[in-house]
């Protein structure tokens, strides 16, 4: 666990979550997927059972390759963040992530923190040479994050995303290497 501070001062805490964090974190998941459109799951979609949410947990932490992080504030959950390693042979190097912030904590410095944490693990994880993400074009704030911690745009999906409203979005890739010691 790890203590770090927002900008406005408040403390928060990083971790991996343990199995008695599922229904908190089923929670936040689906508070987060009603607050926004810039997430692929719809809250109807999301119906996860906490055994399921327990199993996950415990899969990706006995994975090395694998990682999962809760943001904390007042024991609640206020971010939650996941790497998810590519299996094959050609791809097992790399690995995408997801990662979201309480609607009520965005812009404070929790998002970095966690993104942060990830990249230090992946650097010391002699697999993990490639970190990358997908992320709506309409979703600015968080494009300009990943690219003030050095992630580098690689492409684009067009039209990969259909909104209710039946907009489309387009989907950008982003990508960082990981710093071998």
């Amino acid at each position: 666990m790890s203590e770090h501070i927002t900008k406005d001062g408040t403390a928060f805490f990083i971790r991996k979550p343990h199995e008695n964090d599922a229904e908190k974190i089923i929670q936040y998941s689906k508070l987060l997927f009603a607050s926004t459109d810039q997430v692929l799951a719809t809250p109807e979609e999301y119906t996860i059972s906490v055994e399921d949410e327990k199993a996950w947990i415990s899969k990706t932490l006995n994975n090395s390759s694998a990682s999962t992080l809760v943001a904390t504030m007042n024991e609640e959950i206020i971010g939650l963040l996941f790497f998810v390693p590519m299996t094959k042979i050609k791809n097992r190097h790399t690995g995408e992530f997801g990662v979201s912030v309480h609607p009520n904590h965005q812009g404070r410095g929790e998002g970095r923190a966690l993104i942060k944490s990830l990249l230090n693990w992946a650097n010391e994880n002699d697999r993990i040479e490639k970190v990358f993400l997908n992320v709506f074009a309409t979703n600015t704030t968080a494009i300009k994050l990943y690219k003030d911690l050095g992630f580098i745009e690689e492409g684009k999906l067009m039209k990969a995303i259909k909104q209710p409203s039946c907009e489309y979005t387009d989907i950008v890739q982003m990508y960082i290497e990981t710093i071998r010691a």
